[in-house]
């Protein structure tokens, strides 16, 4: 079984970003170098160097066995029903209490860890050897003091009420099998309906879609892109935009998630937001997907009106609809086409995947640099941090696989442990903010790879939807108006 690292929280990021930028810049004004260009590439600098220094600091390692604190001068390591835990309370700089966990091996040799939620490090406490000691500021921290509660055992740290109720959660899947079948039989029950009922049913998926949508970003892309260009090209622009990412949020919907709504971001494009993580690489596919499918298909609308009509502004409109989901397809993640790579590769080691991941990021940033494209950056940076949460989360389910008795720590459990070394919670209710932490990093970690022929089934459309986008932009590439997408890919 893959061991738990946890590591601390890194601090000062945002300085230290902002100081490679500025250095990047100087140098490249030096070197007569594009400022921008040598800016973002002093921040990479720093950001692969923040990156090292985390991967190489202070950690604590949880196996089967034991556990092992190395980096930064630490050097505790002891079994399991070796170790002893404790809890203590130190002050802030500000005056304020921090709570913190602390264990210690048979030798004294003590770790401190706390969760400081972006505050201050308290000052150090005295370790088991009479030695000071730092609070680590250590993300997941609650999931390590969970399992040091189940495997040293130190069951007694939780209140009666949370021993005598364990858990046995049934899986997710059954209840939504369930609502499928009964969602089906419902269907088959149904009569059919007419013309009116299919309109009916139309204009209730519109206004279902219309409600998903941030309608005021969605005004402010509007008005962004009609001063660019014009209200037209807006409005046709916003249209594609709001199929395509509706593609996203039917195929979530479709297959048991929690979608918290659709945003349109002036200048980038727009989104579909969930909660919730992938059960599986096959269904990573499937949502990334459905928005290129969606936006390829309503293509046909406009296309089809240009053969009918010789108007060359539905060629354009064509055109361009079809160059946004080419570029979705791009295989650079958070795009579609990247999250399709993802699926593939995961599906075969979780090495591959992060590797995949990393050499699309890469090679977007060349790319970037090399033709001047200000918006691949921006996806290349929302690329890093949405394979930087990944990460964390199949970090934490691994640490949940260690777990002795998985049923044991729920919501409830989980957000007394975390009260005890972190600030209280504040919004919603601390069971409700933890299950839904608890859920994805169990899903991220325990996603269902893809089988060899699902990989070549997928593989196959993704393929047959790009050269199908391809050639209808070379095909209207002779037409007014859709000839300036047409050369964008040449």
């Amino acid at each position: 079984m893959d061991p738990a690292v946890f590591r601390p929280v890194p601090r000062g990021v945002g300085r230290a970003l902002l100081l490679g930028a500025g250095g990047g810049a100087v140098l490249g004004a030096v070197v007569e170098a594009p400022v921008l260009v040598a800016a973002a590439f002093g921040a990479i600098a720093s950001a692969i160097a923040i990156s090292v220094r985390q991967v190489r600091g202070l950690r604590a390692v949880a196996t089967e066995q034991g556990v092992a604190v190395r980096g930064g001068g630490a050097g505790l390591e002891a079994r399991w029903e070796e170790l002893r835990l404790a809890f203590g309370r130190s002050l802030r700089p500000d005056g304020t209490v921090q709570r913190h966990a602390m264990i210690a091996d048979p030798r004294g040799r003590t770790f401190a860890f706390a969760w400081l939620a972006g505050g201050p490090p308290p000052a150090p406490v005295s370790g088991a050897d009479g030695k000071p000691v730092e609070v680590v500021d250590l993300r997941d921290a609650p999931l390590l003091l969970a399992l040091l509660v189940q495997r040293i055992p130190a069951w007694y740290v939780l209140p009666p009420e949370l021993l005598e109720s364990p858990l046995s959660p049934a899986p997710a899947e059954e209840p939504e099998k369930g609502a499928a079948a009964s969602a089906g039989e419902r269907e088959r029950r149904r009569p059919r309906v007419g013309l009116l009922g299919l309109v009916g049913k139309l204009g209730g998926t519109v206004a279902k879609a219309l409600k998903t949508a941030n309608l005021g970003w969605a005004a402010a892309s509007a008005a962004a892109y009609g001063i660019l260009f014009s209200w037209k090209f807006a409005a046709a622009l916003l249209l594609q935009l709001f199929i395509h990412e509706y593609g996203h949020v039917h195929a979530m919907r479709r297959t048991g998630m929690n979608v918290r709504g659709m945003y349109f971001v002036p200048f980038v494009g727009a989104l579909a937001v969930t909660d919730d993580s992938f059960r599986s690489r096959r269904q990573q596919a499937y949502v990334a997907l459905s928005g290129p499918i969606w936006g390829a298909v309503f293509c046909v609308v406009p296309a089809g009106l240009y053969l009918w009509t010789r108007d060359p502004t539905f060629a354009a409109i064509a055109a361009w609809w079809a160059l946004i989901n080419l570029f979705n397809l791009l295989p650079i993640a958070p795009l579609d086409g990247g999250r399709v790579m993802q699926a593939f590769a995961f599906s075969f080691s979780s090495t591959l995947g992060v590797a995949l991941s990393v050499l699309g990021l890469a090679a977007a940033v060349a790319v970037a640099t090399w033709l001047g494209y200000g918006l691949v950056w921006l996806v290349a940076a929302l690329g890093a941090m949405e394979l930087l949460s990944e990460s964390q989360a199949r970090a934490g389910g691994r640490a949940l696989r260690l777990l002795p008795d998985r049923a044991r720590l729920g919501p409830a459990q989980y957000a007394y442990l975390h009260a005890i070394i972190a600030p209280p919670l504040r919004g919603e209710r601390p069971e409700a903010l933890v299950a839904r932490e608890l859920e994805r990093m169990e899903r991220a970690a325990r996603a269902e790879p893809m089988r060899a022929r699902e990989i070549a089934a997928w593989g196959i459309g993704y393929a047959a939807l790009a050269a199908g986008l391809l050639a209808l932009v070379h095909f209207l590439g002779t037409v007014p108006g859709a000839a300036a997408a047409a050369r964008l890919l040449t």
